[in-house]
């Protein structure tokens, strides 16, 4: 898109769309200032009778952000989520109870986010400009309680110009290192840039000690003490009872909580923070509705079986930690003959991920992917051989989609097809079969 498409205001979804994605991100400084005033402007910039929860985290934020905003919302609060990024439709990141954005709801907040940049003349990023208009519908909507996920790292990420009563970092990997680090403490200090001093509880996953330890020191500069931060490793009392299933144990006791269809890892820290957010809201937890609310959670991509026969399940992991997960979840869906569709991209640590998927696959179909950032099928597949997997048993490809049907035509029966590697190649397959 042009410099000069920018300066007239689009019309449908569509041409928001392209709108946002010609901006160049390149020639706009960092920082939270300029959002900030833009927020100020349109009177976003605080919700003082809303309760916050911000999401931020390597793995595992789009799934815990999901199951908290279900649960609320089965619970009968008035709640907004924001995520990203989405795999098929924009509307994918904003919802309010529920229910996905409009395409008119999303093109009201579209404007009222150019109007306040053109009276300010400040120049917004695509996630800023989308972020406003996730806190335009929320504020419109009257939510009760605004659930966000951080888009990457934390201390400077759009959704970060609001305080937050709870901070939930699910965990923490390395992933986007030339932006936030290369060691686990760097990114966690990044990730803490969530916390503040009215930051009432601070929900940690499994992390490392050198993780947890940069959190704690960063929650204290900010005058929370150790008995704000709750930990699974610690102060959340979990056990897990088969694969869907787990029982929270402290610090509120629930049993029988049943999580069919997203990672069951999040699911405690989901719960948690809905319990303290009614809390917090002097609201009783009615937990057959809050459990329901969990349990009916779905998001895209996350270990999602797609088709039944044959069995075809997409997962948006793309990095080692991510990875890990996967491996471990296929494992526990048994032995059997299963093969891959993998497409990456070139930022991301192509092999150590692959190295967690060794001896998972029978074959793998590896396929290219578009843009600057994608990764071709070649260099998947060098990094492949690399961990030792046989060239006879890997396959290149210029598309998802090709990748796919050739590893669909050979599947022997009673066998699964996993896709995973990335958001874009979710994105890519899914179009296409949805053409």
């Amino acid at each position: 898109m042009s410099s000069t498409d920018l300066n007239s205001r689009p019309g449908d979804l569509a041409s928001w769309e392209n709108y946002l994605n010609g901006i160049n991100p390149n020639i706009i400084e960092l920082g939270l200032d300029r959002i900030r005033k833009v927020a100020a402007f349109m009177g976003v910039d605080s919700f003082p009778d809303s309760r916050i929860v911000t999401v931020a985290g390597t793995n595992g934020k789009g799934s815990t952000a999901s199951m908290l905003a279900s649960a609320l919302t089965a619970s009968g609060i008035s709640c907004g989520l924001y995520t990203s990024p989405h795999i098929l439709n924009f509307n994918e990141r904003i919802s309010v109870n529920g229910v996905n954005a409009d395409e008119k709801s999303l093109c009201e907040a579209f404007s009222a986010v150019y109007d306040a940049v053109t009276e300010t003349g400040i120049h917004l990023t695509f996630f800023e400009y989308t972020t406003l208009a996730a806190f335009w519908l929320f504020r419109k909507n009257g939510c009760r309680v605004l659930v966000l996920e951080v888009g990457l790292g934390g201390r400077l990420d759009a959704v970060n110009i609001l305080d937050c009563d709870i901070a939930v970092i699910p965990s923490i990997g390395r992933d986007h290192c030339a932006l936030l680090g290369n060691t686990e403490a760097e990114i966690a200090f990044e990730k803490a840039g969530i916390i503040k001093p009215s930051t009432g509880n601070v929900l940690l996953g499994y992390l490392s000690d050198e993780a947890f330890g940069t959190i704690v020191s960063e929650a204290a500069k900010r005058g929370l003490s150790d008995s704000a931060i709750w930990s699974l490793e610690k102060e959340i009392g979990v056990e897990y009872t088969d694969a869907t299933h787990f029982n929270l144990m402290a610090p509120f006791a629930v049993n029988g909580v049943h999580v069919p269809a997203l990672p069951l890892i999040n699911a405690p820290l989901s719960l948690t923070a809905a319990l303290l957010i009614l809390q917090q809201l002097g609201e009783t937890p009615d937990y057959d509705r809050l459990l329901e609310g969990i349990r009916t959670t779905r998001l895209h991509g996350r270990v999602e079986i797609i088709s039944e026969n044959p069995v075809v399940i997409l997962d948006v992991a793309h990095n080692p930690p991510a990875m890990r997960y996967l491996a471990s979840m296929l494992r526990q869906r048994g032995d059997g003959v299963r093969y891959a569709v993998i497409g990456m991209l070139k930022d991301k640590d192509i092999y150590s991920s692959l190295c967690e998927l060794k001896g998972i696959f029978d074959r793998i179909f590896v396929c290219s992917l578009p843009g600057e950032r994608g990764s071709t099928a070649e260099h998947v597949k060098d990094n492949l051989l690399r961990t030792g997997m046989a060239p006879e048993k890997v396959e290149t490809f210029d598309t998802a989609y090709e990748a796919y049907v050739r590893a669909v035509s050979l599947l022997p029966e009673g066998a699964e097809l996993v896709v995973c590697g990335s958001f874009v190649t979710a994105e890519e397959l899914l179009r296409k079969l949805n053409a």
